[in-house]
């Protein structure tokens, strides 16, 4: 089988986003798309009652049943489909990463969040997890994410790009799904606040200096972000300010797509890890595609892809 694409199916929670975004991405792509759900089981606890794994396997199968059949009918082409229910054994994260290395999965989708019991909402843990190790990259489709909005024409794909490897394989893989949807792709760069730590101690015309310097970096990023744009495939793009996943999740409102990195650059030039794409995935108003570090290898062979298929028609 191709390399597909994995919808993760939560049992418990019935939520029909990652499906809907799995299956607009095997579209994009023409991949298969794998349905899959992990149910908890706990070896102790089975080796002594083994009804209540079968109750569980029976729950997850019986919701993962409703989920296909509502891929099956959903509006757009259809794609291939199939199911994948599998028992884990303390973390659903790992059933999904062990998954999708052994299929070789071109990416996973999932959810954003989950409501708590007290009414919060609070980080879902499988996408914080998957985030943070996942072995391929992982769509992050926002809460009440439809399969009508699955169906609906992806005209615009946001980038948020650094002048880093993981900057550059999201632009490149922003690139490659713009040529395959027809899309157009925007670059957003973002000059971030100045440390206070860093310029408390700065006059005036020190600090207006310092400013500039950051804007002007800012620019340039952009514009080499602007070259490396599939030719024919650019909408432009800006230098946004603020705190980045602020500033992103405000941008991606006009996106139909918003495609990062999973590593940034914070203050003082430190590297945070999944700091903005962790809290981008929370905040943006479109899926959210995660490209992990790994993907940067495969960046130039994504790219001249990309640019072998330039010549596809337009929107």
């Amino acid at each position: 089988m191709a390399n597909p694409i994995i919808a993760a199916v939560d049992p418990l929670r019935e939520d029909v986003a990652p499906a809907a975004l799995g299956l607009l991405l095997a579209r994009l792509t023409a991949s298969p798309l794998v349905l899959a759900a992990a149910y908890r089981i706990d070896i102790y606890v089975d080796s002594s009652y083994p009804e209540y794994a079968s109750v569980s396997r029976r729950d997850a199968e019986q919701a993962m049943s409703r989920v296909a059949d509502l891929v099956a009918r959903a509006p757009g082409e259809p794609v291939a489909a199939t199911t994948a229910v599998t028992p884990a054994v303390g973390s659903a994260t790992r059933a999904l990463h062990d998954l999708a290395e052994r299929e070789q999965a071109r990416l996973v989708a999932i959810g954003s969040s989950e409501r708590g019991r007290v009414g919060r909402v609070l980080p879902h843990a499988v996408t914080d997890r998957l985030l943070h190790g996942a072995p391929c990259p992982v769509a992050v489709a926002p809460v009440g994410f439809s399969f009508q909005d699955a169906a609906a024409d992806q005209r615009l794909i946001g980038v948020a790009f650094t002048d880093t490897p993981d900057g550059h394989a999201a632009l490149s893989t922003a690139s490659v799904l713009a040529v395959q949807a027809h899309a157009f792709v925007r670059v957003l760069t973002v000059a971030e606040p100045l440390h206070p730590m860093m310029t408390a101690t700065l006059d005036a015309m020190a600090l207006a200096d310092v400013r500039s310097a950051r804007d002007a970096d800012a620019e340039a990023t952009l514009g080499r972000g602007l070259d490396a744009v599939t030719a024919g495939r650019s909408a432009g793009g800006e230098v946004l300010s603020g705190d980045p996943s602020d500033a992103l999740a405000a941008a991606s409102a006009d996106l139909d797509l918003l495609v990062c990195g999973s590593r940034g650059y914070g203050p003082m030039r430190t590297l945070v890890v999944g700091g903005t794409s962790h809290a981008l995935v929370r905040k943006a108003a479109c899926p959210v595609l995660v490209v992990p570090p790994g993907a940067a290898a495969d960046a130039p062979r994504r790219a001249s892809v990309a640019r072998a298929g330039s010549g596809c028609p337009g929107p």
